[in-house]
């Protein structure tokens, strides 16, 4: 008797946890995580020397905040609006010796995005997506090493991502997501003058693997 009380109450809580399955309408999420940025390539050009010098830049492990508004049609297609701004600070520049030591890379992202969520009937909902818009990319007080001063610069590039996460709804209005974010960039460019010499640049490779915990708000249930 007590099992089959049991297995009622399981057959009723699932019953009660398939109006989650099919949320639609406008809604609102906000998201934070760590961002990996990955150790790439960088091209340095100076204008003392013949050509430009290959080179890689290393990351720490930083830091996402962000904001999104989008709306989901009831077949599980999604689309939305979202504002990202992402910081790692730099450890280097270098070839077989430094070239740059310390500073950030930080950036803001303006994209828009598509998603399919795969409703059930459970309150976990599995999701894949991606995005395309514009970055701005800024280094930030990188400094040459051996050197006084500081090096960096701003640029505006493309930027693409793909996503891939799964929610868990605590009601049909709010649910709780983790997921894994690749974003990248076209490659930016940076140019200024460093200890008398002019016309420095520096092009790096900019590519990030994000942990993502993001918290959203359907209006339209």
């Amino acid at each position: 008797m007590r099992f089959a009380r049991t297995f009622a109450a399981a057959v009723l809580m699932i019953g009660c946890f398939a109006t989650y399955a099919s949320a639609q309408g406008f809604y609102a999420d906000g998201f934070g995580g760590g961002v990996f940025a990955q150790n790439a390539f960088a091209r340095v050009a100076n204008p003392l020397l013949p050509a430009s010098t290959d080179s890689h830049i290393n990351y720490d492990v930083g830091w996402l905040a962000g904001a999104a508004g989008g709306y989901e049609l009831p077949v599980g297609l999604a689309f939305e609006g979202e504002f990202t701004f992402r910081q790692n600070d730099i450890n280097r520049i270098a070839t077989s010796e430094p070239l740059f030591v310390g500073g950030d890379m930080h950036s803001f992202a303006m994209m828009a995005n598509g998603y399919y969520r795969l409703h059930n009937r459970t309150p976990f909902t599995p999701y894949i997506g991606g995005g395309v818009g514009e970055a701005v990319v800024v280094m930030n007080n990188t400094r040459p090493a051996g050197a006084n001063g500081t090096f960096g610069g701003t640029d505006a590039v493309f930027a693409y991502q793909a996503i891939a996460g799964v929610s868990y709804a605590f009601s049909p209005r709010l649910s709780l997501a983790a997921e894994y974010r690749y974003f990248a960039t076209t490659r930016p460019g940076f140019q200024e003058d460093v200890v008398g010499i002019p016309n420095v640049k520096v092009s790096p490779d900019y590519e990030t693997h994000n942990a993502v915990l993001k918290m959203t708000y359907n209006f339209g249930r």
